[in-house]
């Protein structure tokens, strides 16, 4: 059965007390005078370290519960009270989920976090991204870069991701220069779907030189722009016309290009002047694999086999995973077709994987797996997605999951995101019985890509209290809403589950977060 819920902390307790009054003084009276009051009350007896958390916990109540209230006269008002100057890390993406707001309480909010930034000088941590929302909280204007820019020097992680006021122009503040400190310190930088390009992080990257890691699908763009611009970021050229670059980047991910793939020369330039690689996302076609040889420290690898039309996986990657495969970590794998070899090779060479994520539009049987031998034996994470979308039936799901797990005993997270008539009640028993999943936390078994919400799987309820029963360690079940049962036998399920005080969340749900439309 799974863990009990586990009493709440007094610590806990006391923030979560602490976030209800602030926030409930400030709806009834968002005023100068209170903030003032209220302030002092909480810089009197609670540290600053504390108080990061009381943020955070006032943030999520206001976007969940009060977002109808969110006006910009309250959330400057939360601000002006929990932004302390010793505050090391401000997390304030949670003000995202208020959702849509005004341009008026954009701007407004954004003011009144100018006014507070500049005292802030012992930031390391700033986290200004949203969810998509085409108009809400966080912004991240040019003036909030030049503040940062002139004022949080210490600053090491920064995330502006999904926020479309910042532009090429506006990074250019974070920049060092004779008037300012700047961001030298930067570690970690997120720029996904913000108003740049690939030549903007360029620069980025060209003047931070102690960036490990950049949250941006074009960085092999980016670091190709390096490599064939030299002039432009006035550095010198070597022979072979390799340039003396050392960065320190651990992570490249070019899978936002359709068409880009990662060619000779990137993974030429990638080694000559990121040597410390660990992290790779590309769009490849089998004949550059072969090249990843190269990079000696890679561990964590995600191969895209489609650059505007889809590659199938051959000798080279073959011969890489033979060769290589045990350096790996993790592995994840995004093809047309996936043959039951492929899945037999990387079961047998790259057997120190903790995760393994295979998705493809079609399984090929052309061998039998009964007969093979699976060494995956550390692997903590399963990830199966089969087929494009929620009609295509894949038969050859259960031979797959079987094989796969037949040794992995450590298993903590399963993702069966397939539609096969094999799935069912006697399926989940009989895997039990291969491998009893004694350290299973998560279990996802959903439609590819669903956008119907409608039984789909041939797994009942007693699938669902098999697997409680089973799983010691199980927190996190679903989704239930395309098994075969009914509203009613979900919510008696919950409602024993909270009876008996389980640490479980049972997903039952019309949304597809977990199973998202993934590009090829």
């Amino acid at each position: 059965m799974p863990p009990r819920r586990q009493p709440r902390g007094l610590l806990w307790s006391c923030i979560n007390s602490t976030s209800k009054m602030v926030l409930a003084q400030t709806l009834s009276s968002p005023h100068p005078q209170q903030e003032v009051i209220t302030r002092e009350l909480l810089n009197r007896y609670i540290p600053p370290l504390l108080i990061q958390d009381v943020l955070n916990s006032v943030l999520r109540r206001l976007a969940t519960h009060h977002s109808a209230l969110a006006s910009h006269s309250v959330v400057s008002s939360l601000l002006n009270i929990l932004l302390h100057p010793q505050i090391t890390d401000l997390q304030l993406a949670d003000l995202s989920y208020i959702g849509s707001v005004e341009l008026e309480t954009l701007d407004k909010v954004e003011l009144t976090l100018m006014n507070l930034l500049p005292s802030m000088t012992q930031l390391t941590q700033l986290n200004l991204s949203t969810h998509h929302y085409k108009i809400t909280l966080p912004s991240c204007s040019s003036g909030i870069l030049q503040i940062l820019g002139r004022s949080c020097p210490n600053l090491k992680r920064l995330n502006l991701n999904n926020n479309n006021r910042v532009t090429g122009e506006g990074l250019l503040h974070l920049y060092p220069t004779e008037h300012q400190a700047g961001c030298i310190n930067l570690e970690e930088l997120f720029l996904q779907d913000c108003s740049i390009d690939a030549e903007d992080v360029a620069m980025l990257i060209h003047c931070f030189p102690n960036l490990q890691l950049v949250g941006y699908k074009e960085l092999g763009t980016s670091l190709q722009i390096l490599k064939s611009q030299p002039k432009k970021f006035g550095r010198k050229t070597r022979r072979r016309t390799l340039y003396e670059y050392s960065l320190k980047l651990t992570h490249v991910d070019n899978t936002l290009s359709r068409v880009q793939k990662c060619d000779g020369e990137i993974v030429d330039f990638i080694c000559e002047a990121c040597p410390n690689i660990e992290n790779l996302k590309v769009r490849v076609c089998d004949k550059d694999v072969g090249k990843l040889r190269k990079l000696h420290k890679l561990k964590h690898l995600e191969l895209r086999f489609y650059t505007g039309l889809h590659h199938p996986i051959e000798s080279s990657t073959i011969s890489y995973f033979k060769s290589h495969g045990s350096h790996l970590a993790s592995l994840t794998i995004f093809c047309n077709h996936l043959y039951s070899n492929h899945v037999q090779i990387i079961a047998e060479h790259c057997f120190n994987l903790t995760k393994l994520f295979l998705h493809a539009n079609v399984a090929v049987a052309d061998r039998c797996l009964a007969s093979c031998v699976s060494k995956l034996q550390k692997l903590e994470v399963l990830n199966l997605r089969l087929g494009h979308d929620e009609l295509i039936v894949s038969p050859r799901a259960c031979e797959l999951v079987c094989f796969l797990l037949s040794e992995a005993y450590l298993l903590q997270e399963l993702y069966l995101l397939v539609r096969c008539h094999g799935v069912h009640d006697f399926f989940i028993t009989t895997l039990l019985h291969t491998n009893p999943l004694l350290h299973l936390k998560v279990l996802i078994a959903d439609a590819p890509r669903r956008t119907l919400s409608a039984p789909m799987l041939e797994l009942t309820i007693d699938t669902a209290w098999l697997l409680i029963n089973s799983c010691q360690h199980l927190h996190l079940l679903g989704n239930l809403i395309c098994w075969n049962v009914t509203p009613e036998e979900v919510e008696a399920l919950k409602s024993v589950s909270r009876s008996r005080n389980y640490s479980l969340k049972v997903i039952y749900s019309h949304s597809n977060k977990l199973n998202d439309k993934m590009n090829v």
